[in-house]
């Protein structure tokens, strides 16, 4: 005979997989392709906006479109931006969907900004 406790235990079994496969078959039911190069150049526009913002921030470079390396977003695909703050390189990971950009951080060691090439960005 089945008792209360184990019929709990599978009711909630079931109910964390039902979540997961959820999530699953959403995310790969809308593909993010690689944004074209008009999508780009709005992409770096704001890119572009955000680095003037920064406070002591030299000119700025932007890295190609790439992977989400670090896998840390739901994004798919990220640019780097990289600028000199009086003697300190700092990198930025900007994360990205379609023609925005979504969000953005400091960039950590598995975005992997410093392995790529970069070209000074200016409007």
């Amino acid at each position: 005979m089945i008792s209360v406790r184990s019929l709990q235990v599978l009711c909630a079994a079931l109910s964390l997989c039902g979540c997961t496969f959820f999530f699953d078959v959403q995310d790969s039911a809308q593909p993010d392709p690689v944004p074209d190069s008009r999508q780009q150049q709005a992409i770096f526009g704001q890119i572009y906006k955000t680095m003037q913002s920064m406070k002591q921030a030299g000119q700025p470079e932007v890295s190609d479109v790439g992977p989400n390396e670090a896998q840390s977003g739901p994004e798919r695909w990220t640019a780097c931006a990289r600028a000199n703050f009086e003697g300190e390189l700092r990198y930025f990971t900007f994360f990205l969907k379609g023609d925005a950009v979504t969000n953005w951080r400091p960039a950590v060691i598995n975005d992997r900004c410093e392995m790529r090439n970069y070209g000074l960005l200016d409007r």
